[in-house]
């Protein structure tokens, strides 16, 4: 595997080490198979799990873990609530110095390779173990997890029905550490055709609809700056043959002014791209600690406060939230 120490230590300067994560009931998948990328995995269940439930597969950011992730975002308690399972793939440090996934190796982003390869056999081998339904299957994540959410839904998008990106960076942006780094500062600006292709490429014989996307970005993010949100959504709206500069609606979130929401449809009228800009966060996941039906998740290094549960209007997007 291949390490890229200046991304890790750009990283590292700029965020600080994660919290000590509290128990979160993950269980170590072991022997999950075919595993080229090197990764561990772990799962959730509610006590009880209905018959064909869904799954939510969630990947977190750099200097994170499954435990810190699933602390953050509140999955866990989403799952408890709508009833379905939660997958956590987890990157080792022998892989990437900061715990970041790979989204800009070649290798460890391409269909049947790598980490990407590593994440799809953990799926293959929780709907062997789960009473899950494999037709309805959701991913997301943060940061290098956001990136890798959007390889997984390139590389493999018979195997997802919707993803959501947080503060990620669209599909083949980069493929080594320079052009890894200018993704990250939004130096990386393509044609919508000439992204279109890039995801393409991984599945030339692919013709059904591509998974619909919900890109949560924060406008002041100092890490991965928000044009990658908008070259994020010029390649998925291309996927789709959608005008990313004509949504079907703007609007502002559940009353909250820092939550702008895009919405664009695609020639049958259902909505298949979401964006969220959200203002006054930076490199994190929003969040609303709380108990009322909207809110979860909890605060810390890399999830802020913003009224705003990202992880609940996601699972609503992604039509888990009854």
């Amino acid at each position: 595997m291949i390490h890229i120490p200046a991304i890790s230590l750009y990283i590292a300067a700029t965020m600080a080490a994660c919290q000590p994560a509290a128990d979160t009931g993950l269980v170590e998948i072991q022997n999950f198979g075919d595993n080229p990328g090197n990764l561990n995995g772990y799962y959730y269940t509610p006590e009880t799990l209905p018959a064909d439930a869904p799954l939510v597969v969630v990947l977190h950011g750099c200097v994170q873990d499954a435990d810190e992730i699933a602390r953050l975002s509140g999955w866990n308690q989403l799952a408890d609530a709508h009833g379905f399972a939660v997958l956590y793939p987890q990157q080792k440090r022998v892989n990437n110095l900061n715990n970041c996934f790979n989204w800009f190796v070649p290798e460890d982003i391409s269909k049947g390779s790598g980490e990407a390869r590593s994440i799809r056999q953990m799926m293959s081998f929780v709907f062997k173990k789960l009473p899950l339904d494999s037709t309805k299957v959701y991913v997301t994540g943060i940061s290098a997890g956001g990136a890798m959410a959007a390889v997984m839904l390139a590389a493999y998008p018979e195997a997802f029905r919707a993803g959501a990106v947080m503060s990620g960076i669209p599909y083949a942006a980069a493929a080594d550490l320079t052009t890894g780094l200018q993704a990250m500062k939004g130096e990386i600006t393509l044609p919508s055709e000439e992204w279109e292709a890039r995801v393409r490429r991984q599945n030339e014989g692919f013709t059904a609809p591509y998974p619909a996307l919900a890109i949560f970005h924060g406008v002041d993010d100092p890490v991965v700056n928000i044009t990658n949100a908008q070259e994020l959504a010029k390649q998925w709206a291309s996927l789709y043959d959608i005008d990313p500069e004509a949504p079907a609606e703007v609007e502002i979130v559940n009353g909250n002014e820092q939550a702008r929401r895009t919405a664009y449809q695609d020639s049958t009228g259902a909505t298949v791209l979401l964006r969220y800009d959200l203002d006054g966060l930076g490199h994190a996941i929003a969040v609303d600690p709380g108990e009322g039906p909207t809110q979860g998740g909890a605060e810390g290094q890399f999830a802020k406060d913003l009224d705003f549960h990202s992880s609940y209007w996601a699972a609503q997007f992604f039509g888990l939230v009854k």
